[in-house]
């Protein structure tokens, strides 16, 4: 009986360790929560009219600026992972802002370059807010800009940001 006991509580201990590795609402596997997924949570805490922040990052398995954090609704698809497109790596590697609303007309995006506390580009940070005619562009442009400033003054380099928290 003391075999049995000492084997279920070691597997309950077991579990209570592995099963945060899983995501409940899919049950697939997820990554450790990263620097960046901390920078992400906190700007999205303090900056509630931001609807979606996702920050790209070149990762030392990845050379292709993949979306290394994100905030805000999933959408039902996976966005951790996913590959710098053409917009985002114009903002890479010319270090100009892009500017859209989005198609549908509802979200404004403001994508601009993300910059470690030396001011060297080290991927792109899209901002997106939600938008109707008339708002003002600008406004949402500035507030964007404020943001990754203050997560500039939180990266050290790159190389913080894939680390585990």
């Amino acid at each position: 009986m003391k075999e049995f006991t000492l084997r279920l509580t070691l597997l309950t201990l077991l579990c209570g360790v592995a099963l945060p590795a899983y995501s409940q609402e899919t049950g697939s596997k997820t990554t450790p929560k990263t620097y960046a997924q901390k920078l992400v949570d906190d700007a999205m805490a303090k900056y509630p009219d931001v609807v979606i922040l996702a920050m790209h990052a070149k990762t030392p398995n990845d050379p292709n600026y993949p979306i290394i954090a994100w905030g805000g609704p999933m959408g039902g698809k996976v966005r951790i992972g996913k590959k710098a497109d053409e917009d985002d790596m114009r903002v890479i590697n010319t270090g100009k802002e892009n500017l859209e609303v989005s198609s549908n007309g509802k979200h404004f995006e403001v994508e601009l370059p993300l910059e470690d506390a030396n001011k060297t580009t080290i991927g792109a940070l899209g901002v997106v807010f939600n938008y109707k005619p008339g708002d003002d562009k600008s406004a949402y442009q500035k507030k964007a800009e404020q943001l990754r400033n203050e997560l500039r003054e939180q990266i050290p380099s790159a190389d913080k940001l894939t680390e585990a928290q």
